[in-house]
Order: C-alpha cells, then sequence, then structure tokens
C-alpha cells in the first residue's frame, strides 16, 4: 500500500514528498493495513480454527482482547499520522479506513458488494498520494484509480472460483457460488476487458507519454491472455493460476503509468 501511495504522489506531481511526509505516509499505510488486518482476523477467528489454526488468534498465541488493543493501537497510528500530513490526507484515510473495516464486519459475506469495497481500499493509497501532494486527486491517478478499480474487481471475481471451497464454509455468497464458476469467469472478464478498453485513455487525453502506451500494450495482451485462459477453462486450478497472473500485469501497468508521466 505505501508503494501505491509513492505511485499516487509521483503520477499527481512528476515529484516525490518530503522525507518527513514519506515516513508518515508510511506509518498510515502501514498501520491502517495492519490493522484491518488484526480485524479480519478478529472477525475470522471460528473459521480459522478450522481452516488456519496456525493463526495466533486461534492457536491461543493472542488472546481476542489483545488482537483488539492492537488493532485499535494500529488504527489510531495511522490516523494520527495522515492528520499530521493535513486534513485532506486525513479525510481520505478515514473513509477508506471506514470502507475496509465496514468490509470486515458486514460486507464480506455479499460477494460482489464485498468485491466492490476491497476493490475501492485497492484504489486508495493512489489516491491519498495525490490528495497528499496536491490536496486534490489529479486527472492522471484518477483515471489510474478507475482502471485499477476495475482489473481488481475482475480479479476478485477470479479469485472466487479458486476460494469456493473456503467460501462455502465462510457462507460468502461470491458470483461463483451464486452463478457459478463459468458465469463468475464471464463477469469477471468483462471487468478486465473493461480496463482493457480503456487503457489508452491518458494517452488520449493527453495526461501520459508515449513510454506508457508501449508498456500498458505488454500489460494489455497479458490481460487478454489470462481472461482467454479463463474462459476457455473456469476450473479451480486455473483460476488459481489467472488470479497471480493478473497480479503482474497490474504490475507493468503501474510502471507504465510511472514511466509514462
Amino acid at each position: 500500500m505505501f508503494l501505491a501511495v509513492v505511485v499516487g504522489s509521483y503520477v499527481a506531481s512528476k515529484s516525490l514528498p518530503q522525507p518527513l511526509e514519506l515516513f508518515l505516509a508510511f506509518l498510515t499505510a502501514y498501520c491502517l493495513n495492519g490493522s484491518s488486518m488484526v480485524i479480519n482476523d478478529i472477525i475470522d477467528r471460528e473459521v480459522d480454527k478450522i481452516n488456519a489454526p496456525f493463526r495466533p488468534i486461534p492457536s491461543g498465541r493472542v488472546s481476542v482482547g489483545a488482537a483488539v488493543i492492537y488493532g485499535g493501537a494500529l488504527g489510531f497510528i495511522g490516523l494520527f499520522s495522515s492528520y499530521i500530513i493535513g486534513i485532506n490526507t486525513l479525510i481520505v484515510a478515514i473513509i477508506f479506513y471506514t470502507i475496509a473495516t465496514i468490509y470486515n464486519v458486514w460486507l464480506k459475506p455479499f460477494g460482489l458488494i464485498g468485491n466492490i469495497a476491497v476493490s475501492s481500499a485497492v484504489v486508495a493509497p493512489f489516491l491519498y498520494g495525490s490528495v497528499l501532494m496536491l490536496n486534490m486527486v489529479s486527472p492522471g491517478v484518477l483515471i489510474l484509480g478507475f482502471l485499477a478499480f476495475l482489473a481488481n474487481m475482475g480479479r476478485e471475481v477470479i479469485k472466487g472460483i479458486a476460494d469456493i471451497e473456503g467460501d462455502a464454509l465462510r457462507e460468502v455468497l461470491t458470483v461463483a457460488r451464486r452463478r457459478g464458476s463459468r458465469r463468475a469467469s464471464q463477469i469477471g472478464a468483462g471487468f478486465i476487458i473493461a480496463a482493457v478498453v480503456l487503457s489508452p485513455l491518458p494517452i488520449v487525453l493527453g495526461i501520459l507519454g508515449w513510454t506508457y502506451l508501449f508498456l500498458v500494450t505488454i500489460a494489455d495482451v497479458g490481460f487478454i491472455y489470462s481472461v482467454a485462459k479463463i474462459l476457455l477453462d473456469p476450473s479451480q486450478q486455473t483460476a488459481r493460476k489467472v488470479k497471480r497472473e493478473l497480479l503482474i500485469w497490474m504490475g507493468i501497468a503501474l510502471v507504465a503509468f510511472i514511466v509514462g508521466v
């Protein structure tokens, strides 16, 4: 998440934050992400007794009370760090930390709505980086965030195919569980193809240079390759491979934004 903050800062302003701001941004990203993970472990503690008994809470190494205190402390440090930077960064941090918390507590079982919450949280660090530098979200970062949202939505839906057995234990109503793996592969592919189709936007709008187009084309080819795989074979095994591949193509697309500035 911290890397995404740095990328958002650079894409927005063609420069990096001052060392103190960079450190505070690191604290914000690290602590809020850590707090969300602790909250998730607290909520999932009963399921983890079966699926992941080695984790700190189900194994008994950490009590629920201690986890609550630790998660709360991380959340406070993260929000206070963003407050030191400025009120606008604090607002962004509060909004997306709240979304992450609502997802962990209430939205996780609701499949597509949960996917939207997760994908919004993925976009948050890019927006945070832009607000840190400009006190606003720049057009370039807005497009970056939207494309990242679409690509991650596709990955989350496809990930539901890979995790269908574990989600059944958790009673998570993913697209794969409600509509079947083939339909989930089609919906996931639709989100990713939308990201590919819209990827030339920064060039069309004159926001990024031609170096971006070269690298994003490589990413787009990778996205199409992975989409074709999951559409032809929407099995758990293929979904596991594709969800890993999609991270690679998303990484290349991220580099495209950096070098295209």
